[in-house]
């Protein structure tokens, strides 16, 4: 099971309740005990978090930071996310998607991210596409690649 530990102190923007980030989490069925902290941001934050780590000038809705064999008190941490409130929720009223869905989709999405999906290439792309409809239908979220 994947646990996930929030780290909020956005005030003025919506997030999702630590509650439902866990049950996106445990939708994956992962066999090992795991930790994933999610990190939520400003697009100040998150600009400088893509200069940093991508070498590019823009926000993102969310950044993937996987680990490999991370082991703290015992406990094995497999990655951490970054995600853009403002970002996000501004992305949802575009996409015409209900805003709990679109951080769903994108928790979802990046967690497969910190599990080595990638999508540089269509069939890849393909596959982690597929997967995240299938644990999303789980949830009664549809296809988010369909708007």
């Amino acid at each position: 099971m994947i646990v996930c530990h929030l780290i909020n102190q956005i005030s003025d923007e919506y997030v999702p309740e630590q509650q439902d980030f866990q049950r996106w989490f445990q939708a994956f069925e992962y066999k090992d005990n795991a930790e994933i902290t999610i990190k939520i941001v400003t697009q100040e934050e998150m600009k400088k978090y893509n200069m940093l780590y991508k070498n590019q000038d823009k926000i993102s809705d969310t950044l993937a930071f996987p680990f490999e064999d991370l082991l703290i008190d015992d406990k094995k941490i497999i990655g951490d996310i970054a995600m853009c409130a403002n970002k996000i929720n501004n992305d949802a009223l575009l996409y015409n998607k209900n805003k709990l869905d679109r951080w769903a989709h994108l928790s979802v999405h990046s967690i497969l991210h910190i599990l080595g999906y990638t999508h540089d290439n269509k069939d890849d792309q393909e596959k982690m596409e597929l997967t995240e409809i299938n644990i999303l239908k789980k949830f009664n979220i549809l296809n988010p690649y369909e708007i």
